[in-house]
């Protein structure tokens, strides 16, 4: 039907501004006689497209509503073709069902194509309804008038329609990175999360070999591009103060030691034209927020490994209304999370798993993190003290030269000994520096953040001891969202700071 590539290609050039072949989609459908299929059909037919089916009800029982055999024929093909599927939770009616089904597809989708007739529901989970909900919810919808000569109406509900333009930009960023030795990367993860001996189980082992395999090249390729995106926001962020240091710096040794070089004032110029394009290109480019969003990302892949061993998801609460698009780094953070969980292989385990899940998740998950925010939470320390130390020293020097300068020291009857004029330029030029290095201090906030870290531990220590008081895999999930939940609200508070500290001209 050239009605439905039509409709796929026009959201496509309205969102992104992109025109010309389909791109790899992946179609979810709930695989019912008629407007579904013929969706997913034609849209399968596109290369690399692949299908996620979201059914109301089981198979066998969903199959009784088709009305012949060569319809469930073709409903049991393309379930099969399927690359994961998702089953309603169970209802009170059929068609409540049917309404969860086609609210999970809205949910979920970027884009809606909707074959209707324009006429007004006849019941709970009918297209009217499913159409009205993807309205509510902002989801860009093509509309096919199944009504006469088929045309298609686009309804862009212009926020929503933004921030998925936006949101598509940030996946074409992060998806253009390349991380450098990825395959070592994955193994050297896969082998620092693999089961110890301690309480050792076959099952739990098996668990890790298949969630490993779906969810670390994912994390490992957001942890790299965060990692990277943080350096380089740490050396812009310590250079700008450093150059605006070294630029006054070499402008009192050019007057005070070399008057007639004219040429040393180039060196103040260069480190000028610096301050101004550090700034600039870090805005460009975007550093601090692809660094918090692949950060954010990062953080909620490595506790979907847990997840899924325990057989729990994150109750995160939902966003009504699409709200979440007024932010597009969590728009697409949001969506990423979603289309990797979707992929998640099932993980059985029972009851005489608990000791060896405990053990793993206690070694592997909650104790890691309670050693890296107390390694962290010294190192941040550290680092306070020793900038801390560093400007006390400077402010000793520059007291210390200027005590000496108004003592006359280095002064002759007529003019400055070298000694003298160093004296002069550690006057000027020390100041700045400490400003610098204050600067650097406060910039990075090592103290709140030696704190924040402090206080995580402890936190993190609260929850070891719950999950050792576990009996059950039911208690075990209890503590995992709440562990997962804690982990999140303190880097959301964190990075909610981080957002407000980017790298600005210094005047």
């Amino acid at each position: 039907m050239p009605a439905i590539q039509e409709a796929v290609r026009g959201l496509r050039a309205r969102l992104s501004g992109v025109t010309g072949p389909l791109p790899t989609v992946r179609v979810l459908s709930a695989l019912a006689e008629g407007a579904d299929r013929l969706v997913a059909t034609e849209l399968l037919e596109g290369p690399g497209a692949t299908l996620e089916a979201v059914l109301p009800l089981p198979p066998d029982d969903y199959v009784s509503d088709f009305g012949s055999a060569e319809s469930r024929a073709a409903f049991r093909a393309l379930l099969a073709r399927s690359a994961a599927v998702w089953q309603a939770p169970a209802a009170a009616t059929r068609e409540e069902a049917y309404e969860r089904a086609g609210y999970h597809i809205v949910d979920r989708c970027d884009v809606m194509v909707a074959l209707w007739d324009g006429r007004p529901a006849r019941g709970r989970g009918g297209t009217a309804a499913i159409v009205g909900y993807a309205q509510e919810r902002g989801v860009p919808l093509a509309w096919i008038r199944t009504t006469g000569e088929p045309r298609v109406e686009y309804r862009l509900e212009e926020t929503r329609a933004r921030g998925t333009r936006e949101a598509a930009y940030e996946f074409r960023q992060y998806n253009a990175g390349r991380v450098r030795d990825f395959r070592r990367l994955v193994r050297v993860e896969r082998d620092r999360l693999r089961p110890g001996a301690a309480g050792r189980s076959a099952a739990v082992e098996q668990a890790h070999e298949a969630v490993a395999d779906w969810i670390v090249p994912y994390f490992v390729r957001a942890d790299a591009l965060a990692s990277r995106l943080h350096r380089r926001f740490r050396v812009a962020s310590a250079a700008i103060f450093l150059m605006a240091a070294a630029a006054v710096v070499a402008v009192a040794t050019q007057v005070t030691f070399l008057p007639r070089h004219d040429w040393i004032t180039a060196v103040e110029i260069v480190l000028l034209a610096l301050l101004l394009v550090v700034p600039i290109a870090t805005h460009r480019r975007r550093v601090l927020d692809r660094w918090i969003s692949y950060r954010f990302l990062a953080e909620r892949l490595r506790s979907e490994y847990f997840f899924a061993l325990c057989g729990t998801r994150s109750r995160r609460a939902r966003t009504d209304g699409g709200g979440e698009l007024f932010d597009p780094s969590e728009a697409w953070v949001r969506r990423a999370v979603l289309e990797i969980t979707a992929r998640r292989p099932p993980v059985r385990l029972t009851p005489a798993d608990v000791p060896a899940l405990k053990e793993h998740l206690s070694q592997h998950w909650i104790r890691a993190q309670i050693r890296y925010h107390q390694q962290a939470a010294r190192r941040h320390g550290a680092w306070e003290t020793r900038l801390y130390l560093t400007t006390s020293v400077i402010f000793g020097i520059t007291l210390i030269a200027a005590l000496l300068h108004m003592l006359g020291a280095g002064q002759d009857a007529d003019h400055d000994s070298p000694w003298g004029l160093l004296l002069i330029v550690l006057s000027i030029g020390m100041p700045t520096l400490g400003a610098a290095v204050h600067g650097i201090r406060t910039q990075a906030q090592f103290r709140q953040h030696s704190q924040r870290y402090l206080r995580m531990a402890q936190l993190l220590e609260g929850l070891e001891g719950k999950l050792q008081r576990a009996r059950t895999l039911e208690r075990i999930r209890e503590v995992a969202i709440e562990t997962e939940r804690v982990m999140r609200e303190e880097t959301s508070a964190w990075f909610g700071v981080m957002r407000f500290h980017d790298i600005e001209l210094i005047s």
